[in-house]
């Protein structure tokens, strides 16, 4: 089995109620509609509190105050039309990621997101890039993917698949840091539980296992706190949902 630099703690399983989850996809669902643009886009900087911040893919991430984790000589790196190429099929034991130790977690009326948009280009082994998110209060949850799969890593059995050989878009977000919806392109995937884990609170990502390889390419990545979406507009996604005229496809566990 992959040993995985990236989480290198011990999950404790908490499940929160079916409540939590609604408002969580009331949350993403209200994110990734028509109304999108005027609630989800990227902050200006009026809206940038507490905070928010972006890798753009045009140097590499550790000139722009990440920190790189990196073994066995780490992967191979170029910067390529706007986006960050990380290559680590010489070796299976290289890992190569990318880390920020700060606060993350939003505020009553906020909600905490991370958008990146990523291609798998080749892989050998079950799955090697992947992503983290650490809150203040020692809740994480993390992915790994595949060339055409994303895997819960706390839940291997939560998975939701996309098309092969090209970028994908993925947004998380979370208003409690317990509860999450992942979206990708546009239309969410998965909703699920946060577990309990003793670490920093801080994002990480990139080729984040040991014992698989691949070539993987970052367009950005970046993450941040944007003001929860309004009553109204939730109770508008929360009709549509109720009626069934607003489709997504949804993988729970638990």
């Amino acid at each position: 089995m992959n040993r995985l630099p990236l989480r290198n703690h011990l999950p404790i399983r908490d499940r929160s109620s079916l409540t939590n989850r609604l408002l969580m996809l009331l949350a993403a669902l209200a994110c990734v509609g028509p109304p999108a643009a005027l609630l989800c886009a990227r902050p200006p900087a009026a809206l940038a509190e507490p905070y928010w911040i972006t890798y753009d893919g045009s140097d590499f991430p550790e000139n722009e105050g990440w920190t790189r984790n990196y073994g066995a000589g780490g992967a191979d790196r170029w910067i390529e039309g706007g986006a960050l190429a990380l290559d680590g099929r010489a070796d299976s034991s290289i890992y190569d990621s990318y880390s920020m130790v700060r606060s993350l977690d939003p505020e009553p009326g906020e909600l905490f997101v991370a958008r990146w948009r990523l291609k798998v280009e080749e892989l050998t082994g079950w799955a090697d890039p992947s992503v983290g998110i650490f809150s203040d209060g020692s809740w994480s949850v993390a992915f790994t993917f595949s060339e055409t799969r994303v895997i819960n890593l706390d839940d291997p059995g939560m998975s939701a698949n996309f098309e092969l050989g090209v970028f994908h878009e993925f947004e998380l977000s979370s208003f409690d840091m317990r509860t999450f919806a992942l979206a990708i392109d546009g239309s969410v995937a998965l909703t699920g539980d946060f577990v309990h884990v003793i670490t920093d609170s801080k994002v990480s990502w990139g080729d984040g296992a040991v014992g698989s390889a691949s070539l993987s390419r970052w367009d950005y990545f970046e993450f941040g706190v944007i003001p929860e979406p309004s009553g109204a507009l939730a109770l508008v996604v929360l009709s549509m949902i109720m009626s069934g005229t607003k489709r997504r496809v949804i993988h729970t566990r638990g």
